[in-house]
């Protein structure tokens, strides 16, 4: 069986890779604040096994909790064949410039987009550190880390700083007898509701926010379900991990 652990699968990217792997031969532990009650109806109709935890990855003091679980779970299968994180979870807000920013909004970002994938790696590796299997981690980061626009000094930040903390892992990894491979990813422009989030924002809080507006009207968004395929055969590639920074898909 493989097995794959997903953060933020009750919308967007998360589900839509969570519904691409429904197989028998996967079991998915879906990770969210809320169930998605469509994974469950989907998994009874393929005959495949998915699991889902409600957790609010704010909590970052549980997540060793969270993993105890999943570590239970998992443990019932004496022979799997791949166990793999992606850590999807993430928040745009605040959006501002930087002096309008409040101590509580900067935390939840950070928290959210960076310590929580910070986390849930450790508490991976540390599970996980036994088991001789093929074992992974995706990241889903964003441009935003590197293309820098006004309003958006948090998510970049916690971006970046999400590329650096694989890229440290990734050599970190290289010593051990049965390693973790590990990459960050940007996904690409895609119509989610964070873009929708995006294009309601004013001109004085967002300056670029027609540029969004436009590239939904032009078409240029790509879809959950076309950007779930491009990181899931990433993923599974046999060269995964040989970059730990992929920046296309």
């Amino acid at each position: 069986m493989n097995y794959y652990i997903i953060t933020g699968t009750s919308r967007g990217i998360g589900e839509a890779l969570a519904l691409q792997l429904l197989a028998p031969s996967s079991h998915i532990i879906c990770i969210s604040r809320t169930l998605n009650p469509r994974l469950t109806e989907l998994a009874t109709e393929r005959n495949s096994a998915c699991t889902q935890l409600a957790f609010d990855l704010l909590e970052l003091k549980q997540i060793d909790s969270l993993f105890d679980e999943i570590v239970r779970i998992i443990g019932q299968d004496h022979q799997p064949n791949s166990i793999a994180l992606i850590n999807n979870a993430g928040m745009l807000s605040p959006v501002s410039p930087a002096e309008r920013l409040d101590a509580q909004a900067i935390a939840d970002n950070v928290t959210l987009n960076l310590l929580a994938p910070m986390t849930m790696t450790a508490a991976f590796l540390r599970a996980m550190e036994a088991w001789q299997v093929d074992k992974r981690i995706l990241n889903v980061s964003s441009g935003s880390a590197k293309f820098l626009l006004p309003g958006q000094s948090c998510y970049s930040t916690s971006k970046a700083g999400l590329d650096t903390f694989s890229k440290s892992v990734n050599v970190e990894q290289q010593t051990k007898s049965h390693r973790v491979k590990i990459a960050s990813v940007y996904p690409g422009m895609i119509d989610t509701q964070m873009q929708s989030e995006i294009r309601e924002l004013d001109a004085e809080t967002f300056p670029h926010v027609g540029l969004f507006i436009q590239a939904a009207e032009q078409g240029q968004l790509q879809t959950p379900a076309y950007t779930a395929e491009k990181l899931l055969a990433l993923l599974n590639s046999d060269d995964f991990g040989s970059e730990p920074l992929v920046e296309a898909l």
